[in-house]
């Protein structure tokens, strides 16, 4: 029961923050500058991958800007040794219904973002909740055809790249920045960008 109520709050926190209006707008890869990352931390396989698509993307010159969740019952044995990193603890920063306590995600927040990468497997309200929240021009997400039914509202992400199994982080960004390198840039040097 207790789960059924923190479920139905949740959701109408989503729905309230996606009646929010916004401009949408999608860049080609190599116009993007500032990323937003949402992740779930996991083994330090996981944490490797995620830091060699930053170091790639910052040798690039761009700022790369990460924030994750660690379930409460999920040990560490390595350092996030990205500075820009902001990790947030299901035990110490989170309220009762799962809603990141005051102050907790502001920090990432406050950064704008050429677009925002959420690479939590569905179905996962934190990932949801930062992502809606988050000030970017683009917010993509990940939909895996198999679990559609489970996944709950997606409306927040302005592009899903949708798979049939789990999730792969490489494969995920490779897909991304593969659609993104398509979209033609304008012929003038003005900032003009395609509306999504």
């Amino acid at each position: 029961m207790l789960d059924f109520i923190k479920k139905g709050i949740q959701q109408r926190q989503l729905r309230n923050m996606l009646s929010k209006s916004r401009d949408k707008w999608i860049k080609n890869w190599e116009d993007i500058h500032t990323i937003g990352l949402v992740f779930t931390v996991g083994n330090s396989d996981q944490w490797n991958l995620i830091h060699r698509f930053i170091t790639a993307q910052e040798n690039q010159g761009k700022k790369v800007f990460l924030i994750g969740f660690q379930a409460s019952n999920y040990q560490i044995d390595y350092i996030f040794s990205h500075t820009r990193t902001t990790i947030c603890h299901e035990k110490e920063d989170f309220n009762f219904f799962q809603l990141p306590k005051e102050g907790v995600i502001d920090g990432f927040l406050s950064q704008h973002f050429d677009i925002l990468i959420d690479s939590t497997i569905q179905p996962d309200f934190f990932g949801k909740y930062v992502t809606a929240c988050s000030n970017a021009d683009l917010k993509v997400g990940y939909s895996n055809s198999e679990n559609q039914s489970n996944e709950g509202i997606m409306d927040m992400y302005d592009m899903a790249i949708s798979g049939n199994e789990p999730m792969n982080f490489r494969n995920y960004i490779e897909q991304i920045v593969k659609y993104l390198l398509m979209v033609q840039k304008p012929e003038s040097d003005t900032q003009t960008q395609v509306h999504v």
